[in-house]
C-alpha cells in the first residue's frame, strides 16, 4: 500500500476523535418502493402497488448520520415537527447514532420528501412541510443552544436548503461565535453570498450554485474548464478559504487561496441514486479537516466516500469500514500502470516530491518468501519501489513455452497486493531498458544470482545517475525448486 494511502487512512483514525456540530434543516426523506403492471381506470396513470417504505435523514439530518456513519462525533442542532413525519425522522436520527438532544420539536410541519420508486424509476416526489422563518420564541430557542454549544466541537456545518432554519439572526449569531472562537466552518448553502462575512473555512455550491452566483449560462460539458477562470470570484463573493465545487459526472474541482486546483474524478450512476450525494461529500471533507489533513486529503477522501454512496439506491451515508476498503481496493488498483505514459506521470510527481525511487524487475510467476523478503529489502533503499514484470511471451522466449505458471494478469495482482511495492508495470522486451529510460531510478535492485558485470541494464542506469545494488541471494527459495517439487508430487 502507498504511502499516500496509509496517510488517507491514518485521517479516518484521526477523525473518530473529532466532533462536529449541524446546524441546519432537517428533512425526512421517504421511499416508497413498489411495482405497476396497469394503469388507474380513471385517469392516465400507473397504480403503484407499495411493497416497502423506508424512512431516512434527508437535509442536515443526512449530513448527521454520514458524520456519525463515517465515525465521527455529531451533534444535530434543527426544528422539526409534532407530527408522524418528525418522529419517523427522529428514529431514523437515533437509528444511525445521532443524538436528538438538540433537535427541537414544535408546531411547524416536518419538512418531508416522499417519492414514489416503481423498480429503478422515481415517478412523483410529493413536498411537505413548513418551511418558513421560524417564530421569535423558536428562533431564540436555537440561538441559546447554539451560543451554548459552539466551543465545544472541532468543526460546524451549517446545512442550508432555505427552509427556515437559517435566520439572519442566526447567521448573525454564528458570525458573532466565529469571532469569539473561531472553528472550523463549513457553509452548504443555496445561498452562500449571505455567509460571505463569516469567512467560512469551506463553501460547497454544487453547478447550479457556483454558476448563479458567477452569472454564467448552465453548459452538460466542459463544465471544469468553465468553472476554473472564476476562482478568485468564488473567493470573494463567498469570503471562503476553500471552495468545492461539485460538478455531477465531472466529479469536483477544489480551490484554496495560493494552492493549485485540485481535481477529483467521480463514478458515473443513475441520477435516481445521487441525492443526498453532497451531504457525504461535505461530511468527509469536514471531517478530515478537522482532524488536520490537508485540503487535497480532505478532497480525495471527500470524493471516495462520495463515489461509494452514489453507487447505492436512495439517500445514504457512507459507512467508515466500507470507506477504508474502497482505499486499499483504490490503492492496489492503481499500483498497476499498464501505459507507460502514466508511469511518466507518475514518476514526474514523485520527482517533484523529492523522493528516491528504487527499480528492479522479473518473472514473479510463483511468488515465494524468497521473492518477499528480497522486494522488502529493495523498498527500504529508497521511497518509491516499482517493479517491471515480464509479459507471457518475454517469459516464453527466457524459459520455455511452459512457462510461465500464473499469466500476466495474476502475478501484477498478487505482487500489488505487497505494501512493500508502489507500482507494478508489465513489460515485454528483453530488457527493461524502456522503462530504465523512463524512470531513470536513484537505485537498480537485483538478486544475488546476478553481479553487476553481468546485467545489461547497468551501464544505462549509472548514466542516468542511478546505483546497482545487488542484494543476497535466499537460499533454497526459488520458483524453479518450487515447480520441480510439484512435478515430484505428481509422480
Amino acid at each position: 500500500m502507498s504511502r499516500s494511502t496509509l496517510d488517507l487512512i491514518h485521517w479516518i483514525d484521526q477523525w473518530q476523535s473529532c466532533s462536529v456540530l449541524v446546524l441546519g434543516d432537517a428533512i425526512l426523506d421517504r421511499y416508497m418502493n413498489g411495482s405497476s403492471d396497469r394503469l388507474c381506470r380513471d385517469a392516465p396513470a400507473p397504480v403503484i402497488n407499495i411493497y416497502q417504505c423506508q424512512d431516512l435523514p434527508g437535509g442536515a439530518a443526512n449530513t448527521a448520520a454520514n458524520i456519525a456513519s463515517l465515525g465521527g462525533k455529531v451533534a444535530l442542532l434543527s426544528v422539526i415537527g409534532r407530527d408522524p413525519e418528525g418522529e419517523s425522522l427522529r428514529i431514523a436520527l437515533e437509528q444511525r447514532g445521532v443524538s436528538t438532544e438538540h433537535v427541537l420539536q414544535s408546531d411547524r410541519a416536518t419538512l418531508a420528501k416522499q417519492r414514489v420508486v416503481a423498480g429503478s424509476q422515481i415517478l412523483v416526489r410529493l413536498d411537505q412541510g413548513t418551511a418558513t422563518d421560524l417564530p421569535p420564541d423558536l428562533e431564540q430557542q436555537v440561538i441559546d443552544r447554539l451560543i451554548n454549544q459552539y466551543s465545544r466541537y472541532d468543526a460546524i456545518i451549517v446545512s442550508d436548503y432555505s427552509a427556515g432554519i437559517l435566520s439572519d439572526r442566526i447567521i448573525s449569531t454564528l458570525s458573532e461565535l466565529q469571532s469569539q472562537h473561531r472553528c472550523k466552518l463549513v457553509i452548504d448553502s443555496r445561498r452562500l453570498e449571505k455567509y460571505r462575512s463569516l469567512k467560512p473555512t469551506v463553501v460547497k455550491p454544487n453547478y447550479d450554485e457556483a454558476t448563479a452566483l458567477l452569472n454564467l449560462p448552465k453548459q452538460i460539458q466542459s463544465r471544469v474548464d468553465q468553472i476554473v477562470p472564476h476562482r478568485q470570484a468564488l473567493s470573494e463573493q463567498t469570503g471562503a478559504s476553500i471552495v468545492a465545487v461539485t460538478l455531477d459526472t465531472e466529479g469536483a474541482i477544489v480551490f484554496e487561496s495560493n494552492h493549485p486546483a485540485i481535481r477529483t474524478a467521480t463514478r458515473p450512476a443513475p441520477s435516481n441514486q445521487t441525492s443526498g450525494a453532497g451531504d457525504t461529500y461535505i461530511s468527509a471533507f469536514t471531517l478530515a479537516l478537522a482532524a488536520n489533513a490537508s485540503t487535497e486529503d480532505a478532497a480525495t477522501l471527500a470524493a471516495t466516500a462520495t463515489n461509494l454512496v452514489v453507487q447505492q439506491p436512495g439517500t445514504t451515508s457512507c459507512n467508515v469500514e466500507g470507506l477504508r476498503q474502497a482505499l486499499i481496493d483504490d490503492a492496489q488498483f492503481n499500483k498497476i500502470i499498464i501505459d507507460q505514459s502514466d508511469l511518466a506521470t507518475s514518476i514526474r510527481s514523485y520527482r517533484l516530491a523529492g523522493q528516491r525511487i528504487v527499480f528492479t524487475n522479473g518473472c514473479f510467476d510463483i511468488l515465494h518468501p524468497g521473492h518477499v523478503a528480497y522486494l522488502t529489502q529493495a523498498k527500504a533503499l529508497g521511497d518509491v519501489l516499482i517493479v517491471g514484470v515480464n509479459t507471457d511471451e518475454s517469459i516464453q522466449r527466457l524459459k520455455g513455452k511452459n512457462r510461465p505458471v500464473n499469466p500476466l494478469c495474476d502475478r501484477l495482482t498478487v505482487l500489488a497486493a505487497l505494501h512493500c511495492i508502489d507500482h507494478v508495470v508489465p513489460f515485454a522486451e528483453p530488457t527493461p531498458h524502456n522503462l530504465i529510460q523512463i524512470i531513470c531510478p536513484n537505485v537498480y535492485v537485483k538478486g544475488g544470482d546476478y553481479r553487476r558485470e553481468t546485467l545489461p541494464e547497468a551501464n544505462l542506469v549509472e548514466e542516468l545517475g542511478g546505483i546497482v545494488k545487488i542484494l543476497p541471494y535466499v537460499e533454497n527459495r526459488s520458483t524453479t525448486r518450487l515447480i520441480h517439487q510439484i512435478r515430484a508430487l505428481q509422480l
